[in-house]
C-alpha cells in the first residue's frame, strides 16, 4: 500500500522557509510509529529541512541533482521511488509539497494531521483533498494539552 502521511493547518499550509510550522508530539510520535520499518520517500528539499537518514528507515529522495547521499537512496522521479522499495516495506511520502502534488494520484490513502490553526507564514501547501476522489474513513480528535500546542485530527482518507 503507498500512503501519504502528511500534517496540515486549516489552509492546508505544511511548511515555511524549509521547515515546519509547528510541534506536536502526538503527530511526530505517530509519524515514527508509522514509519519506522518501512520506506519514506521525500524530496530533496525536505530531506534537507530534516537533516540526515532517519534511522531504521529505507530513505528515498527524489531529486534533479544526481548527488551521492549516506544512507539514503537518490532517484529522479517518483515512479523510480516507487521502483525502489524493498520488498515487505509499507511505502511512505512524506513530502514536500511538490511530491505530494505528485504523488497525490498514485497512493491509496492520505493518513493526515489536521491541525486546528491558521499559520499565516505557510509557504508551502498540500493539495487540496477532492471528496469526490477521497473519502474519510476515520477521524480521531485530539484536544490541545501540555505537549501539543493545537487541537487536531488524526484522519484517514481512502481512495474511492
Amino acid at each position: 500500500m503507498k500512503t501519504i502521511l502528511v500534517a496540515y493547518d486549516k489552509n492546508l499550509g505544511i511548511g515555511a522557509k524549509n521547515d515546519l510550522l509547528w510541534h506536536l508530539s502526538a503527530d511526530l510520535r505517530r509519524f515514527k510509529e508509522l514509519t519506522t520499518g518501512n520506506a519514506i520517500i521525500m524530496g530533496r528539499k525536505t530531506y534537507e529541512s530534516i537533516g540526515r537518514p532517519l534511522p531504521n528507515r529505507q530513505n528515498i529522495v527524489i531529486s534533479h541533482s544526481p548527488d551521492v547521499i549516506q544512507g539514503v537512496q537518490v532517484v529522479d522521479s517518483l515512479q523510480a521511488a516507487y521502483d525502489a522499495i524493498e520488498a515487505g516495506r509499507e511505502t511512505f511520502v512524506i513530502g514536500g509539497g511538490q511530491i505530494y502534488a505528485l504523488a497525490m494520484d498514485t497512493v491509496d490513502q492520505i493518513l493526515a494531521t489536521e491541525v486546528d490553526a491558521v499559520f499565516e507564514q505557510a509557504d508551502i501547501f498540500f493539495p487540496a483533498v477532492d471528496k469526490r476522489i477521497w473519502q474519510e474513513t476515520n477521524r480521531i480528535h485530539h484536544e490541545a494539552d501540555e505537549r501539543n500546542a493545537y487541537n487536531y485530527d488524526f484522519v484517514t482518507y481512502k481512495r474511492r
